[in-house]
């Protein structure tokens, strides 16, 4: 079916690309789909998905980010409003996400300090995720911005580059993150080429409304779309994303326990 955005009238706006945007079946559906495996996993895992920055870290990465999308892609906005609204609040949950996971790592050391004698790496990605927090507040701000300046540009292209470069500096910060408390360096490894490499390469390539390429990835017109494509590479970082932060915290990965949820054999964690 077609999206349709009608320019506000009177507005000296023209856009560089078409307002109208074929959408594959299976968008959203994919979001809402994965949405609501990990939430009901997350529910019912709660009380052994522990400490609670892997708790943290699953809701921030499989909860907020994806029912944000749902809430974008599967709504049939009719409202210019209600859907710039809805594209904000996307945006928004990206970079939220790069944050939180940054948190996730870190745990409460991101508001009360880290303790005297803590390692020099965890000082580092200490400040790392302070600093992507900071970030992602600018973000917002722009986005406030962008919503009140509407009726001008679009909140598609409202300071794209700088939401861009800030998007950007959340992913190479969460990296960094990564890279200094990872306890496996390969993969870690895989964690920075996936993350840090493909995926923003394949958007830019590929997904973004000013892309060109179609990539190597399989296609199905009006079906399933490189958009689709780059969020099942995004749902496989996440997955190891998890296991990675969980086993970090907690010395066993989260989907050993969500394996025993499903089996019935979860257990309270003392």
């Amino acid at each position: 079916h077609l999206l349709t955005v009608t320019p506000v009238p009177h507005s000296p706006f023209r856009p560089s690309f078409p307002m109208t945007q074929a959408r594959p079946l299976m968008r959203g559906w994919f979001h809402a789909l994965t949405a609501g495996v990990f939430t009901a996993l997350i529910a019912l895992d709660a009380h052994t998905l522990s400490p609670g920055p892997v708790t943290w870290f699953a809701v921030v990465t499989f909860v907020v980010p994806y029912w944000a999308s749902v809430t974008l892609h599967c709504v049939p906005w009719r409202r210019r409003t209600a859907h710039d609204l809805a594209l904000a609040l996307d945006f928004a949950g990206i970079s939220t996400g790069f944050v939180g996971q940054s948190i996730g790592w870190v745990g409460d050391g991101t508001w009360r300090g880290v303790r005297e004698g803590s390692s020099t790496t965890l000082i580092f990605a200490t400040w790392c995720a302070r600093v992507n927090v900071a970030l992602a507040v600018g973000l917002v701000w722009l986005l406030i911005c962008a919503m009140y300046r509407r009726s001008q540009q679009p909140v598609m292209l409202y300071c794209r580059n700088v939401r861009f470069a800030i998007v950007g500096a959340n992913m190479l910060l969460l990296g960094c993150v990564e890279t200094a408390l990872c306890l496996d360096w390969r993969l870690n490894a895989v964690l920075q080429l996936l993350g840090r490499v493909f995926v923003p390469w394949y958007f830019l390539r590929c997904v973004a409304v000013d892309a060109g390429g179609r990539g190597w990835l399989p296609l199905w017109d009006g079906v399933w779309s490189a958009h689709e494509n780059w969020h099942c590479a995004i749902l496989v970082l996440h997955c190891l994303q998890l296991h990675a932060v969980s086993t970090y915290h907690d010395g066993e990965s989260a989907f050993v326990t969500f394996l025993e949820v499903v089996g019935g054999s979860g257990v309270l964690k003392t």
